[in-house]
């Protein structure tokens, strides 16, 4: 090895240092945000909140590099004075809490600075709401992240994928790609669920103030 490429090295280890030792540092202004989904099927209706964290990146010019602690790909940014961490975790749907359950510690995060983005059988292509708390109305991987952080007040983003016309095909229908039109439809509301997640995590971030505080 030449003396470039060991202080080449040398300099890339301390900055993956620097960046383990930012990441591991407890932050009351970070905030969590999960896309949901399912790694194998990373274009699917399942995986559309993952879709809208790379729409995120791309429109930020981010990487979104694999963090063994997360046990998931990794990237974040400030927006305002928050610094907003996304995450896909690299699960199936149903153990996707796993991976948000390891950022949390690993980040040294309270489940109230995790925000989940997810698909919602229950809105048509086109909808999407912020929901506070509540049940994971069948949905596993919200189940699986409130059973495994004992937390059930996530703050969520409930994106439409509707419904396939015969119930009892579901478990395929959500993991098909969306049509052309459907894309198109998503396209055009990106610029408007990227405002709302910043627009919530700002919101956990910088909780108003009690009078008397």
């Amino acid at each position: 090895m030449t003396k470039v490429q060991h202080f080449l090295r040398r300099l890339l280890s301390s900055e993956a240092a620097s960046v383990h030792d930012a990441l591991h540092t407890s932050n009351s202004k970070r905030v969590l945000v999960v896309g949901l989904g399912n790694y194998t099927h990373p274009k699917s209706r399942h995986s559309v909140g993952q879709i809208l964290l790379d729409t995120m990146a791309v429109k930020k010019s981010l990487q979104f590099p694999y963090c063994k602690n997360c046990k998931g790909y990794v990237s974040s940014f400030y927006h305002e004075d928050t610094e907003i961490v996304l995450l896909k975790p690299k699960h199936y749907m149903n153990n996707n809490g796993k991976s948000v359950l390891k950022t949390v510690k690993y980040m040294n995060l309270i489940p109230s600075q995790v925000i989940l983005l997810h698909d919602e059988l229950d809105l048509p292509v086109g909808k999407y709401k912020i929901k506070h708390g509540g049940s994971a109305n069948g949905h596993h991987g919200v189940l699986d992240t409130q059973e495994r952080l004992k937390y059930n007040s996530f703050k969520r983003m409930r994106i439409g994928i509707g419904r396939p016309e015969n119930k009892a095909d579901v478990s395929d229908y959500v993991l098909e790609n969306f049509s052309a039109n459907e894309t198109l439809v998503l396209d055009n509301l990106m610029d408007g669920m990227i405002a709302l997640t910043y627009q919530t995590a700002l919101s956990i971030s910088n909780p108003p103030q009690i009078a008397g505080d």
